[in-house]
């Protein structure tokens, strides 16, 4: 091999080797631009999630909020529906006792019309009625929410006791248990308030009435049967949904171990979120003949005048002598008319 020769091959290898070195620095390179590529990939991946999670969020909430407005339009329904009844009910009660004199006068014209006693002459009643045979049962829908702490705080500096029917609030069932240690009953009326969903079929009622019952017993060790129905049992607007079925869930509910309680006073809030304080304090004071008064509010973030209204509300039942009570299975019974 002469000199010339192994000078070629060296020069070869060389060449070689920088051709190596070259594509090993550019393989490099390369490589650490796709790994920076990458993460900026999944960096972007992630900040797309979150944006979809947002959206999400911000839909769900908007939804929620339409439904909370419904769910207030819908017991409004029923409580105008329920006082509707009673008026009807009252008038036909009149128009009997009406044509039953008619038909005294007619029987017996020969008679001459006794002496008409005296009457005892009015007095000027008092400020607050007698109201001492009554018992007053102070419930609360829709929470627990953020007005829950306020609630329990007025019940609280008055010594009064009352019944919440709850729903799933989200980040507010933290108050539960408060209200459990605080002496409250709490109930169950519902886990997702969705009329169109829970109404849907009794099986579907059942189904969230179970989701709330557990959730209550998850977050305060208390397994609820005290119910009371979105809207009522008297509500219609189950109609639109599944026609008779307020009939059979009311005739299921004593089977299932449940009992469901309506109310025969209603504080009016349901009507809207910012109802006078003094409205609602007034429409408290409109108290049914029977003996047993289930008062309906809400414990939900818009009614302030609900929180406004309720010291004023109580001074009313005690001054008048009323005794305040819990909602339990022993409980006489509130019903309203099915009308579905």
């Amino acid at each position: 091999m002469t000199k010339k020769r192994i000078r070629i091959e060296r020069m070869i290898l060389l060449v070689l080797a920088a051709v190596i070195l070259c594509l090993s620095i550019a393989l490099a390179v390369t490589g650490s631009k796709y790994k920076t590529l990458k993460q900026n990939s999944a960096s972007a991946s992630e900040a797309l999630v979150s944006a979809q999670q947002a959206q999400e969020s911000l839909a769900g909430q908007k939804q929620q909020e339409a439904s909370s407005y419904q769910d207030a339009l819908n017991e409004q329904s029923a409580a105008y529906e329920s006082e509707k009844n009673e008026l009807n009910d009252k008038i036909s009660e009149l128009n009997k006792q009406i044509a039953l004199k008619k038909a005294t006068a007619t029987e017996k014209p020969e008679e001459t019309p006794a002496t008409p006693k005296p009457q005892p002459q009015p007095t000027v009643p008092s400020k607050v009625p007698d109201l001492s045979a009554k018992t007053i049962y102070l419930t609360f829908d829709d929470g627990p929410s953020s007005r829950t702490p306020e609630v329990l705080r007025i019940l609280k500096q008055y010594g009064v006791k009352a019944t919440f029917f709850v729903i799933n609030g989200g980040k507010y069932n933290k108050y539960m248990k408060d209200i459990v240690a605080d002496g409250h009953t709490i109930a169950l009326h519902s886990y997702s308030h969705d009329y169109k969903k829970i109404y849907s079929s009794e099986t579907a009622y059942f189904q969230d009435l179970q989701q709330i019952s557990d959730l209550v017993y998850n977050e305060t060790g208390v397994r609820s049967n005290v119910v009371r129905f979105p809207g009522g049992s008297s509500n219609t607007v189950s109609r639109k949904y599944n026609k008779g079925i307020m009939s059979r869930l009311t005739a299921q509910m004593a089977d299932k171990g449940y009992v469901y309680f309506d109310w025969n006073v209603s504080s009016g809030d349901a009507n809207g979120n910012s109802i006078p304080a003094a409205t609602l304090i007034n429409n408290c004071r409109k108290l049914p003949s029977k003996q047993t008064v289930v008062v309906l509010m809400h414990d939900a973030g818009a009614k302030k005048t609900t929180v406004a209204a309720l010291p004023a509300i109580i001074e009313y039942y005690k001054a008048a002598g009323c005794k305040f009570g819990t909602l339990s299975s022993s409980t006489p019974t509130v019903h309203q008319r099915v009308l579905n």
